[in-house]
């Protein structure tokens, strides 16, 4: 059963079970390699906030739950890299739409900012969530230092 949390979007912690194939699958495929990178760095950068949320914890599930809050609330663990990916994917929706005669970049990028960018967004914090999960006993004990 999911944690209900009053603090965070809806939906972030109800993961479907297409939904977790998917993420699986992006795992196993090693297309979340990248952003699984930048995991530790970013607890290095809010190790502070963190133990906050985990109130000086010294559980590392509690810390590792505390982690998660965190990315709920701020959406992201690398900005830098967020914003590559959304630009690839604005870049595909781009050439998609080139391919069926439509070539206003400008109006394509607009629209999909308006129809994609939040759907883009949750689902890049589900990525994230699942990542703590598949490396919960690293991210634990890095927590612990």
């Amino acid at each position: 059963m999911p944690s209900v949390n009053k603090d965070i979007e809806p939906g972030l912690d109800i993961t479907t079970e297409q939904e977790l194939n998917t993420l699986n699958e992006e795992w196993d495929t090693g297309k979340l390699q990248a952003l699984s990178g930048y995991l530790l760095e970013f607890i290095d950068r809010h190790r502070e906030e963190i133990l906050k949320l985990a109130r000086t914890s010294k559980s590392p599930e509690k810390r590792v739950e505390a982690f998660k809050k965190l990315v709920r609330q701020r959406g992201y663990i690398h900005l830098p890299l967020d914003m590559a990916d959304q630009i690839h994917e604005i870049n595909n929706e781009i050439w998609y739409q080139g391919e069926k005669g439509d070539f206003n970049r400008q109006k394509i990028k607009e629209i999909w900012t308006l129809k994609h960018a939040s759907t883009w967004r949750r689902w890049r914090v589900k990525q994230i969530l699942y990542i703590i999960d598949r490396r919960a006993s690293e991210v634990a004990a890095h927590l612990m230092r």
